[in-house]
């Protein structure tokens, strides 16, 4: 984006990794003069007080009308994410602070009155909030620089997790969508619809600067993005509104808000089920690369001088597409490359049934150092890293 700075990844992160003092910088305790996420020009020495590359914060929420999740008068928490400078992302950045029960961790903290409320607003469209939390942690919350556990002075284990969770529903608690809407007078109807710009106006009045707002298949807001910079620490920095990076495709007419409940819906259109695409879950095909020589094996690698592997390409339980081949699931290994296999967190994909491209992470594309030859396998990864670059098609069987 023309309105954030570009920094090469490569080189900040090697620079910040010189300067940074393990565990030294307490989350409460950042220097006044840290700048503001994604304003900087040079590496900034202490990255516990600097979130990066994840410099721009996401909170999203829901609106889960078919099945009905929540409270009828509010939006329900999503998550809160960090997306790089650029507007692409990272996601299962860490294995080893992955959990299994967010439900236990926040239990043995002694943390009630946090699990009560995400029991009421975190809520997962099947029924398994627990799941969805976890999701999201693993996902969004071990991609976050500023609350690693070298961050802490005295640390013990999984206090990252609960920090992430409280705020996460803190943001949530600050940002009442369902009022702001019904301020403005649109409120949920099985009649009324309202325009893009009264939604964009009632909510953006409110927060102060663009907010990101979805629809689904039926023409009704289904979700909605706030976007900040962040000064300091995700647990204790200040949040600080910003644009949003990308912009509503609703219609410019006929948005439905549908009531929670409502009698006149059957069947669930909305919520982390609703896929990008019209792809038929459990679809097999092969992945090439768009106007290249040969395709992916089964490992992840590119490959010229054999058979195309076998993938398949289903909607992930929380959005977006997951990738399998015969190897295991797919995602990015500790190279940032794509791999396949026993041993990889499952990655989510997005993937645009019209052209066939699968993305990842907010690219619009993929690259490799070389193309291969003879039978050289060659490693690729989403973005414009590498010399070769082109996108990646999935070709039905």
């Amino acid at each position: 984006m023309s309105s954030f700075l570009s920094l090469k990844k490569a080189a900040v992160l090697a620079a910040m990794a010189l300067v940074r003092v393990q565990g030294a910088a307490l989350a409460d305790s950042c220097p006044r003069d840290i700048p503001l996420s994604c304003s900087n020009s040079t590496p900034v020495a202490d990255s516990c007080c600097f979130e990066f590359p994840g410099g721009v914060l996401l909170q999203t929420q829901f609106w889960d009308y078919s099945p009905s999740v929540g409270p009828e008068d509010s939006f329900t928490l999503h998550g809160l994410w960090p997306d790089n400078c650029d507007g692409s992302y990272s996601q299962f950045c860490d294995s080893s602070l992955q959990i299994s029960s967010a439900t236990d961790v926040l239990t043995s903290f002694g943390e009630t009155d946090l699990l009560n409320t995400m029991k009421t607003y975190w809520k997962d469209y099947q029924g398994d909030d627990n799941n969805l939390w976890v999701h999201e942690f693993n996902k969004h919350g071990t991609c976050l620089s500023t609350i690693k556990p070298s961050c802490y002075q005295d640390f013990k284990s999984n206090q990252e997790v609960v920090d992430y969770y409280k705020k996460a529903v803190q943001l949530f608690e600050n940002l009442p969508s369902y009022k702001w809407l019904e301020d403005a007078g649109i409120v949920p109807s099985d009649t009324a619809t309202y325009t893009k710009d009264a939604i964009a106006e009632a909510l953006q009045s409110k927060f102060g600067r663009q907010v990101y707002f979805k629809c689904d298949s039926n023409k009704a807001l289904n979700e909605i993005w706030y976007f900040y910079h962040l000064h300091g620490s995700v647990v204790h920095g200040d949040y600080v509104p910003m644009d949003s990076i990308p912009t509503s495709s609703c219609p410019d007419s006929g948005i439905k808000f549908v009531p929670k409940n409502s009698a006149s819906t059957t069947t669930a259109t909305t919520g982390t089920a609703t896929p990008t695409s019209t792809a038929a879950p459990g679809s097999s095909g092969y992945l090439k690369p768009d106007g290249q020589s040969g395709c992916l094996i089964s490992n992840g690698k590119w490959y010229v001088s054999g058979t195309c592997a076998t993938y398949k390409l289903s909607t992930a339980s929380f959005g977006g597409y997951e990738l399998t081949s015969s190897k295991g699931s797919c995602g990015l290994d500790s190279d940032g490359n794509f791999a396949c296999g026993s041993s990889i967190t499952a990655g989510q994909f997005d993937y645009d049934s019209s052209s066939g491209y699968v993305t990842y992470g907010g690219e619009t594309g993929w690259s490799a150092p070389k193309n291969p030859s003879g039978t050289a396998q060659v490693a690729v990864q989403p973005g414009s890293g590498e010399s070769v670059q082109f996108k990646l098609t999935f070709q039905a069987k």
